[in-house]
């Protein structure tokens, strides 16, 4: 895994340099008798308003002069040739776009999209199930509508002549089947609905797409207008 000398914060986006027992910290363990060794790295984001964790693994095969033998901690840079796994244990990989977490966009709606995000890589049945949770809080926020049925609330905003285009009616109706959990009246068991990973990550986008449609552009629109109205207003005065 090469360390480069400057670093992007995965969370805040902010770049530093890399300090070994600053900022950087590493740890390097091979096996006694054999040539497997797996490589740690900390990163400690030193912006102020930050300061959160970063950790990468990776496991490859090391020389047979370094077997059994533990790295200097605050080495950043290890000799770990032939690589066969490598990973970023924190943050998560998959995680929500920082840009929707705005006061536009309600902290509950963002948080299962969040969610949604997260788990899409270890199982894309919870990943679409909270995409499709977050899809009916979006629903119920921007168009006010009382709590229901997913399925009859996706009916009264098509039966809303000029609210909301039609392939975007179909868009929710899509999600809404592939995140639901199938009730078995039978015995009362709850079975979630097979899911793949393309599906999931397509129930994402139409999130994105809807956050951005519904919740940011109307904001920066109200933005610009008010902006516009206080040069006219200015130029009156």
């Amino acid at each position: 895994m090469k360390i480069e000398n400057i670093r992007k914060c995965p969370y805040c986006g902010y770049m530093y340099r890399v300090v070994p027992g600053q900022n950087a910290y590493s740890n390097m363990f091979s096996a006694p008798k054999g040539s497997v060794g797996i490589h740690s790295s900390v990163f400690v984001c030193p912006h102020i308003a930050c300061g959160k964790t970063e950790v990468t693994v990776e496991a490859g095969f090391t020389p047979a002069s370094n077997a059994g033998k533990a790295a200097e901690r605050q080495k950043v840079s290890h000799d770990l040739a032939n690589s066969f796994f490598s990973a970023r244990l924190l943050p998560l990989e998959a995680c929500g776009k920082q840009e929707f977490k705005t006061a536009e966009v309600p902290e509950t709606v963002f948080h299962d999209y969040d969610q949604a995000c997260r788990l899409l890589k270890a199982s894309p049945c919870a990943s679409a199930t909270y995409a499709r949770r977050c899809l009916q809080g979006m629903v119920r926020k921007k168009f006010k509508l009382k709590p229901g049925k997913f399925q009859n609330e996706i009916k009264t905003l098509a039966s809303m002549n000029g609210t909301i285009r039609q392939e975007v009616v179909d868009a929710l109706e899509s999600v809404r089947k592939i995140g639901k959990f199938r009730a078995m009246p039978e015995d009362d068991v709850k079975v979630l609905v097979g899911v793949n990973y393309d599906e999931a990550r397509q129930t994402i986008e139409v999130i994105e797409a809807l956050l951005f449609d519904w919740f940011l552009a109307p904001a920066e629109r109200e933005k610009r207008a008010g902006a516009l109205k206080a040069i006219i207003e200015g130029k009156k005065g």
